[in-house]
């Protein structure tokens, strides 16, 4: 109780209580960004020197048509931009599965709009990364990142309730606030993309809402139960699971 206690006071002190407002984004500039940095990247490997070869006056569109060719190399951002992709897609379908969890075993309101609220904010991301990410540069495993999202999100509200929602979402979130650090830190040492290091810091803010709602609920349960023997081997598994399904996503 005196752990629970002193970790309700820490969340009380963060300030939103609600994901933080959409931001208009240009994406043709974002995407331009991204173009341009695997250029960039591409000019440097090994393969550069046969992509230039292949044109006497290499111009932009050449460069264009190049990078959006299916049989394109993913270069550092690519692999990111890929697993952000899978990332979003199982987050949707965590939610999903949660919902078709309580449609078997109803809970409360209270759990059932905070899967619905998050489902819609990580759909609104997914949207953003399909807007972003061209179709030959996204992982080719979504219907296994779908249904690993759907039983991640299923299973643990189905057996464990809302406390085991809680716990799974907040092991998930604390992952992906890393991922999203890994990118955000790099691109803004190399001042590069400033335009996607913004889209991705408001990915990041909201997921960062979503770890800490699903703490502030856990705790604000009658018994929240997060010394229980499986809370800290299931918080594990949650994030040595994410981090190998992004490291595949990077890959295919």
């Amino acid at each position: 109780h005196r752990k629970a206690d002193a970790l309700r006071v820490a969340l009380s002190t963060t300030t939103s209580s609600s994901t933080s407002s959409a931001i208009n984004f240009d994406y043709d500039n974002i995407r331009n960004e991204i173009m341009n940095y695997w250029l960039i990247a591409e000019a440097a490997s090994p393969q550069g020197a046969t992509t230039n070869a292949r044109y006497c006056c290499f111009t932009y569109h050449d460069g264009r048509r190049e990078y959006l060719k299916s049989s394109a190399n993913w270069h550092w951002l690519d692999k990111e931009l890929s697993s952000n992709f899978a990332g979003e897609t199982g987050a949707v379908h965590i939610y999903k599965g949660a919902l078709a969890a309580l449609s078997i075993r109803p809970i409360n309101d209270d759990v059932l709009e905070f899967c619905q609220s998050h489902m819609s904010n990580e759909a609104s991301h997914l949207q953003m990364f399909e807007y972003i990410v061209p179709d030959g540069k996204r992982t080719k495993l979504l219907p296994m990142w779908r249904l690993a999202g759907f039983t991640l999100g299923f299973f643990p509200t189905l057996l464990g309730g809302s406390r085991a929602l809680y716990v799974t979402v907040e092991a998930v979130e604390t992952f992906v606030e890393e991922h999203f650090q890994e990118q955000i830190v790099p691109l803004k040492k190399q001042n590069a993309c400033p335009e996607l290091v913004q889209l991705l810091e408001q990915c990041c803010e909201d997921e960062v809402h979503h770890k800490e709602d699903a703490a502030r609920r856990l705790l604000n349960q009658e018994n929240p139960g997060i010394d229980a023997f499986w809370v800290q081997p299931w918080t594990s598994m949650v994030k040595g699971g994410s981090a190998l399904s992004a490291g595949i996503a990077r890959r295919v």
